[in-house]
């Protein structure tokens, strides 16, 4: 039976896991603190056990850094498992929590879930946010019944709660919180959007497209500090039942990764009675060869469904660039963890090589919640695999299968850019490679932007998202935002979408992408590799914190070159790397149309053009009005995974 079991659970689906992100498809205690009645039990969270009157709290063992972007993603999976001598009664429940403190100080069990006592709940200082799955019904918080979810600001009065349930379509189905089942959360919060998103379901479901909760202008400004930290608090009370965390993950920086729920349990309700062993051994013994016959057929089966391709007849136009499903689980070697390269919001990425040809590739493995929209991705897929440069990463193909889309590329043995060139690298590139390495990806652009059939815009550029070759020559990847549009279009977009700190000033107030949009982001890249700095790293402080702005005020006071990345140690060619810094900050011009294009760009990087004519640059002209105006910043950027 386990051998079935096992077998369907590998043909039904796949493992699934990716400024903190961090992902636990199951629990060994590193990272986590612990409080209270919290444990590590088989791999899970354990709040509290069958007795009254305690609470529990476990968080993520670091502090993070909230107010960097303000905005959060998490989802997890919980169980709440009822006395096994009385499993009509229950309470209280757990919570999501984000908190300044890890100890729950003065905290009470019972209704105040062990966040607040009574002096303390409702007030200011506290700080607190919280997302109940409440189990018990207060008169004093005014719950509106003993099985809801509800949303807390220093107090567990919610802002707005609702029955626990999911919508499916427009009917809504009703959830048991503490039936013993596995229920999973998502808890999603915008702050340029001002939007709180909370959707549960049975674990193992797809995500509902409609959230339980949505909470509209909602600013959590006042309550979310600097540093906070993340976890969960679970309380009984004169009633009691055992509250679990099976899984979760966590993100600042778009969506949380997607969990691997395939080997969690579906139920984790006691054993009431062994009454049924017996029965169970007769019935064993009686139809053993009933059940032979049935695993032979089921296993027939599955090996035959094992690696069936879902292909849908408009996929035909496609096919070149389709491969099977088959080709890359062997590839991948069964998707296996040791073959894993990376991860993030989309899912992951896995090495892989193909056994028709030996060519080694890099799989995206990226989970839809739903079909919508997959012809038109699949069909914007299929035309950027045809995009044919030295200097970008090779789109071969992909694989769809189900809700499930794989994107292969080729395979980029040095990894990207940003890991040799910020903190303490293993491997450091001295500044003829830099050099280079700026040389092909504006080359890999100035294709994309003027040498192509179709005009594309790359719309994320950065360090991260450059990669090597066993050479150390640069490319550029990770499409994932490109948008293609023909020669003579207007090109407009809905949204905005990008990476903060990396983002042109005038797309942020007309919304309409331009080739010049990939410029700005290019110099920023470009003052990336010359100082061996991050667009925006608050830890600088006030005058340092901000890149290009910073190197201006070098610019401004003639000391430009002190810019320069100190790991270099004086070992470059000093007006190149000047030129280098002066030509970020020209590809940087908050005037749009004053911003030279790319092919100028290529021509100064190749010493074709001379870069004085362009000087002295004009210091007003700099990031400043973008950047004092972060709330009109992080209010139009959207977080990249959201765009598969």
């Amino acid at each position: 039976m386990f051998f079935i079991i096992g077998i369907l659970l590998l043909s039904t689906s796949l493992p699934v896991r990716a400024n903190t992100t961090f992902i636990f498809d199951e629990f060994n205690g590193s990272a986590l603190a612990f409080y209270g009645n919290a444990s590590i039990q088989s791999k899970f969270i354990s709040l509290t056990s069958e007795s009254p009157s305690l609470f529990g709290r476990a968080l993520y063992a670091y502090p993070v850094r909230m107010r960097d972007s303000l905005s959060f993603s998490t989802t997890f999976v919980f169980n709440m498992v009822p006395s096994a001598s009385n499993p009509s009664l229950s309470g209280h429940g757990l919570a999501f929590i984000i908190t300044p403190h890890k100890s729950p100080v003065g905290a009470l069990a019972g209704q105040y879930l062990g966040l607040f006592n009574i002096s303390t709940i409702g007030k200011a200082y506290n700080h607190l946010f919280a997302v109940e799955f409440d189990t018990g019904k207060s008169e004093e918080f005014q719950d509106i019944n003993n099985n809801h979810v509800g949303v807390d600001l220093n107090d567990l009065t919610s802002v707005e709660s609702k029955a626990a349930g999911y919508w499916t379509g427009d009917q809504f189905e009703q959830l048991t919180l503490n039936n013993g089942q596995s229920i999973q959360a998502w808890i999603d919060y915008s702050h340029p959007q001002k939007q709180l998103n909370v959707t549960i379901t049975q674990a193992g479901s797809l995500r509902p497209q409609k959230p339980l909760l949505s909470l509209k202008n909602t600013s959590l400004w006042d309550i979310l500090e600097e540093e906070m930290y993340v976890g969960f608090s679970g309380a009984t009370g004169t009633m009691f039942e055992k509250h679990y965390i099976l899984a979760w993950s966590f993100s600042t920086i778009g969506a949380a990764p997607v969990l691997n729920i395939s080997n969690l349990p579906s139920s984790l309700l006691p054993n009431k009675s062994k009454s049924w062993l017996r029965p169970a051994i007769v019935v064993a013994l009686v139809v053993p060869v009933f059940f032979c016959v049935a695993a032979a057929v089921i296993c027939i089966r599955l090996k035959r469904n094992m690696y069936k391709d879902d292909i849908e007849e408009w996929e035909m136009e496609y096919w070149p660039h389709r491969f099977s499903y088959k080709d890359l689980y062997i590839a991948t070697k069964g998707f296996r963890d040791d073959q894993i390269l990376g991860s993030g919001g989309f899912g992951r990425i896995y090495k892989g090589v193909l056994a028709s040809n030996g060519l080694e590739v890099a799989i995206k493995f990226i989970l839809r919640h739903s079909t919508e929209g997959m012809k038109e991705f699949v069909a914007e897929i299929s035309s950027l695999g045809r995009l044919q440069h030295r200097n970008l990463v090779q789109i071969r193909g992909y694989c769809r299968r189900g809700t499930h889309l794989f994107i292969v590329y080729d395979y980029m043995p040095n990894g990207s850019l940003d890991k040799m060139i910020f903190g303490k690298p293993k491997k450091l590139l001295g500044w003829p490679q830099r050099h280079r390495i700026l040389r092909d990806v504006a080359a890999g652009l100035l294709y994309l932007h003027e040498e192509c059939e179709q005009t594309v815009l790359h719309r994320d550029i950065k360090s991260s998202n450059v990669l090597l070759d066993s050479e150390l020559r640069g490319k550029l990847g990770d499409f994932g935002l490109a948008r293609l549009y023909e020669r003579n279009e207007n090109p407009q977009t809905s949204r905005v979408v990008g990476t903060i700190g990396y983002i042109a000033p005038e797309l942020i107030r007309t919304g309409k992408a331009t080739p010049g949009n990939d410029v700005f982001s290019f110099g920023i890249f470009m003052l990336e590799v010359a100082c061996g700095r991050r667009p925006v790293d608050p830890s600088r402080g006030d005058s340092q914190e901000i890149l290009v702005q910073w190197v201006r005020e070098l610019y401004a006071n003639d000391k430009v070159i002190d810019a320069t990345d100190s790991n270099l140690d004086g070992e470059f060619a000093g007006e190149e790397l000047e030129k280098v810094l002066k030509l970020g900050l020209l590809c940087c011009n908050t005037n749009a149309e004053a911003r030279i294009s790319i092919r100028q760009v290529v021509r100064i990087l190749e010493g074709e053009d001379s870069i004085t004519e362009f000087f002295p640059f004009p210091i007003s002209f700099g990031m400043d009005n973008c950047l004092n105006e972060s709330d009109s910043l992080t209010a139009s950027c959207t977080w990249p995974s959201s765009s598969f």
